[in-house]
């Protein structure tokens, strides 16, 4: 494979995992995500942790706290599993994060997707570091948190869906790409000959 043109899309999702390569000229790429692309993405906040509201509630209510504290928080949870990658244990990191949730009962889907994940460190340098850039709650029991994390030459954007079912938080999806322009509020667009220099 040419580290110059590499496209890898994977979609993990308790229903699933589906694989699709392309290329393309100005970088590498790779991207992995479940299901369709949201028509716009989520604008980006600093590393402390926002809230949102139910889609269709009065917007003057402000959302219910969320628990976010314990051994099996969505944040300790991200934390194990970026710590694993670091070490480069793509094996044991997966089986962390996906323990207790649907995803774990797929073992094919997860086969791909730590080979794929195997191939991102490979192609994007090794993961040094993360942070939290954007938290965001729908009610007391759904959250999305999203993670850059640091790899050698170039950053991943990490989105992980928790659903805490009982008193128990568990992950129930999980984006990964590379389209950075995304965390900005920026559209992808083709570049320009004069951006290309």
């Amino acid at each position: 494979m040419s580290s110059a043109r590499v496209l890898c899309i994977i979609a993990v999702i308790a229903a699933g995992v589906a694989v699709a390569p392309a290329q393309e000229k100005q970088r590498k790429k790779m991207t992995f995500y479940p299901g369709e692309q949201p028509a716009a993405p989520a604008p980006a906040t600093t590393a402390s942790s926002t809230t949102g509201s139910t889609p269709g509630a009065n917007v003057s209510e402000p959302s219910p706290p969320v628990d976010l504290s314990g051994p099996e928080a969505p944040a300790q949870i991200a934390g194990n599993f970026f710590a694993l990658l670091q070490r480069g244990d793509v094996e044991k990191s997966y089986s962390e994060l996906t323990r207790g949730s649907k995803i774990a009962e797929r073992p094919e889907d997860l086969k791909t997707l730590k080979a794929k994940t195997r191939e991102a460190i490979e192609v994007f340098g090794a993961i040094f570091g993360y942070e939290l850039v954007d938290s965001k709650n729908v009610g007391t029991r759904l959250l999305r948190r999203t993670y850059l994390s640091l790899g050698r030459d170039f950053p991943l954007r990490w989105r992980f869906y928790f659903y805490k079912s009982e008193n128990a938080w568990r992950l129930i999806d999980l984006r990964v790409d590379d389209r950075l322009a995304g965390m900005f509020d920026e559209t992808e667009e083709s570049r320009t000959p004069l951006e290309a220099k």
